[in-house]
């Protein structure tokens, strides 16, 4: 029971580091003697202390004979910035250090499991498992998939509709959903959104949480024709500089932004295979939050290339207008399209439907 008390307290130092860590593993630390806990540490961004060093370095007391909690498997490798912690752990002399995942790294994936036991502490693995893998889920999919991590973030009426016939989409969802959408930004490496919400809406696409709304977050825009506003604030604005074009490669040439060129399939759609991986190997994006609008989340959804989605459910009606889908043919909708971790949650009026893909 202690060591799912404990564990919880990783999770929440954990998330500390959301918005900074990646492309890291959200990891927490403790550290446990006599019954209390004595230290504890987190994982702050690339270069920094790992978790388990974090909480050695800050212990105020000798952590000899101590059991070291953590959410991740010590890693045991040297090919990073940061000195290995397995290889530190065996020299502080804990005794017995409790996990709640493997780290999926081939470089760690048990190695580092195999050293601490080796050396004759004590080890358990897979305390709150699942929850670990929850708060990780965007790291052990990009570890294992090489791509990244997909999540489809839509908003709608009642009726499905995502903005009136004249395109007028603010605001359907209420403040609390629209501060939800800010908390969810902040775990992701980079947001994307289509040409027409570029030219509609001329979003911001930034983090707007009081204290972390100076944090960086990449910017993607699909345009098929490369017509866009340079009057846009995602051109102009303090993280210009990462603001990211994808265009077709037959308009392949000279630009006023940022480019990155990738195929059309036959039916005009970007080829999101393709893209994906321009995104994970060029410009290191290992998460993607995918704002929209009906052509963009159609086109994931038809290619079956997201992970995650979340929709936000207004109690409006709207009658004509877009609808936040476009059509996706019968077959694909009775026989690809299965979601488990399916969750709901209410913000004020607005319910927010969310699940993981498989």
């Amino acid at each position: 029971m202690n060591d799912s008390i404990y564990m919880q307290k990783c999770f929440d130092l954990a998330l500390k580091g959301k918005g900074t860590a990646s492309p890291n593993p959200l990891v927490g630390s403790v550290i446990v003697k006599e019954g209390q806990i004595i230290s504890e540490g987190f994982h702050l961004r690339p270069g920094l202390a790992h978790a388990e060093l974090d909480a050695i370095q800050n212990a105020k007391e000798s952590i000899k004979g101590a059991t070291l909690y953590c959410n991740l498997e010590p890693c045991c490798h040297t090919n990073k910035r940061t000195p290995p912690c397995a290889q530190r752990i065996i020299k502080e002399g804990f005794s017995k250090v409790v996990i709640s995942n493997l780290d999926p790294n081939q470089e760690v994936a048990g190695k580092g499991v195999k050293l601490l036991q080796e050396a004759g502490i004590e080890v358990i693995v897979g305390v709150e498992k699942e929850k670990g893998l929850e708060i990780n889920e965007i790291f052990f999919h990009h570890i294992i998939n090489q791509r990244p991590f997909v999540h489809l973030k839509m908003a709608q009426t009642l009726d499905g509709k995502l903005a009136t016939k004249t395109m007028d989409s603010k605001w359907i969802t209420n403040d609390e959903s629209r501060l939800h959408v800010h908390q969810q930004r902040l775990g992701y490496d980079a947001i994307l959104v289509g040409a027409n919400t570029l030219k509609k809406d001329n979003p911001s696409l930034t983090i707007r949480i009081p204290g972390q709304d100076e944090l960086p977050l990449k910017r993607i825009i699909l345009s098929t024709k490369g017509d866009l506003p340079f009057e846009a604030k995602v051109f102009n604005d303090q993280f210009k500089e990462l603001t990211t074009v994808i265009l077709p490669k037959s308009l392949e040439g000279n630009h006023p932004f940022k480019t990155i060129y990738c195929e059309l399939l036959e039916n005009g759609e970007f080829n999101l295979r393709e893209l994906l991986s321009l995104l994970y190997n060029e410009l290191s994006i290992t998460s993607l939050y995918v704002e929209g609008g009906q052509r963009v989340h159609t086109s994931f959804i038809h290619q079956q290339l997201y992970d995650r989605i979340s929709v936000y459910i207004a109690p409006k009606i709207l009658g004509e207008g877009y609808n936040t889908i476009g059509d996706l043919g019968h077959e694909l909708m009775q026989n690809a399209l299965t979601y488990v971790d399916k969750k709901w949650k209410q913000f004020g009026d607005d319910i927010m439907f969310t699940a993981r893909r498989l």
